[in-house]
């Protein structure tokens, strides 16, 4: 696994004027009704570094504020169910571990400490669990569930290929994640980055896309388990698709200019936080956006000269109202 094929995969976009269809601010909506959760996210420290630290921002678009700088990136987050700590992905003296970090004080904790590439980690609905992807065993990444109370790691996936960016269903059975199929040869079959599910009890694996000559990535399940959302990118650019949970139904909800990455559902399942612009890694200009799960009612969440990314819901008790 390497920093750039996660970041790659799943790196927020911005605003470009002219480009995404306009928007009034926030807080010129009306009586819409926002999400009450606030976001968390990655951001970069100044438009001329990429290095990335951790901020908030509530579902209006009020209350920014940094949670947590450092040196290095902080990002590839992940908010833990009861919404007291995050997790988050940083390399410290070249080696790439997953810490945990409480929304109060404390200092961050390391919870893989491996040579090894740890990174892009997500919970179990109720939260004893930790999934996330290593090449600590050599070859490719693959999935592994940590158990936060004993520290135990199982490993769930053992081939040959690519794993990474996985979402544990709400029902707890599944865990879906993306798998790169390297293209053939002779040329005769294209690369591509499609959704896996694996069932967690069993083992038990199935391809869920079969898009082809893409990439699927930064999958998000609805609240209700009955939906998924992703970023589909390819040569044409990056876009935002649905599809039902068994895999039927895949459709791009957005068609703009610029890539649009990373859908994330919002608590009460009435939004997606997107972020949307252009450019590539260390370029470009990134913003998070709101939009509604069909692609409607886009909203510019918030808007800088910064790159936004790896943007999570903080659940739990805590709202920002």
């Amino acid at each position: 696994m390497t920093h750039h094929t996660l970041r790659l995969a799943a790196l927020a976009c911005g605003l470009v004027t002219g480009l995404i269809p306009s928007a009034a601010p926030l807080g010129a909506q009306g009586a819409v009704e926002l999400p009450a959760h606030e976001l968390i996210f990655s951001r970069q420290a100044s438009p001329d570094r990429t290095n990335y630290d951790v901020w908030r921002i509530c579902g209006d678009g009020s209350q920014l504020a940094s949670l947590l700088v450092m040196p290095g990136d902080q990002y590839q987050l992940a908010v833990a169910p009861d919404g007291r700590w995050f997790v988050y992905a940083s390399a410290v003296d070249g080696q790439m571990d997953i810490f945990r970090k409480s929304f109060g004080r404390g200092e961050p904790q390391n919870l893989t400490n491996h040579p090894a590439s740890d990174g892009s980690p997500f919970f179990s609905p109720d939260g004893t669990r930790m999934g996330f992807f290593s090449n600590r065993d050599g070859g490719k990444a693959e999935l592994y569930v940590l158990t936060l109370s004993d520290s135990s790691l199982r490993r769930l996936t053992t081939d040959t290929l690519h794993d990474g960016e996985g979402s544990w269903s709400p029902d707890g059975r599944h865990i879906r994640f993306t798998r790169f199929f390297p293209g053939a040869p002779d040329n005769s079959r294209p690369a591509a980055g499609e959704i896996m599910e694996l069932e967690v009890a069993t083992g038990a694996l199935r391809q869920l896309t079969a898009l082809g000559n893409g990439y699927n990535g930064g999958l998000s399940h609805s609240p209700d388990g009955r939906r998924l959302a992703f970023h589909r990118s390819s040569a044409t650019g990056a876009e935002i698709w649905t599809m039902n949970a068994d895999g039927s139904e895949a459709r791009a909800i957005t068609r703009t200019k610029v890539d649009e990455y990373g859908p994330e559902w919002s608590p009460d399942g009435n939004w997606l936080a997107v972020t949307a612009g252009t450019g590539d890694l260390g370029g470009g200009r990134f913003d998070l956006w709101l939009l509604r799960p069909d692609g409607s009612e886009r909203r510019l969440l918030a808007a800088t000269e910064n790159g936004e990314s790896w943007h999570r819901w903080r659940t739990g008790e805590f709202t920002c109202r």
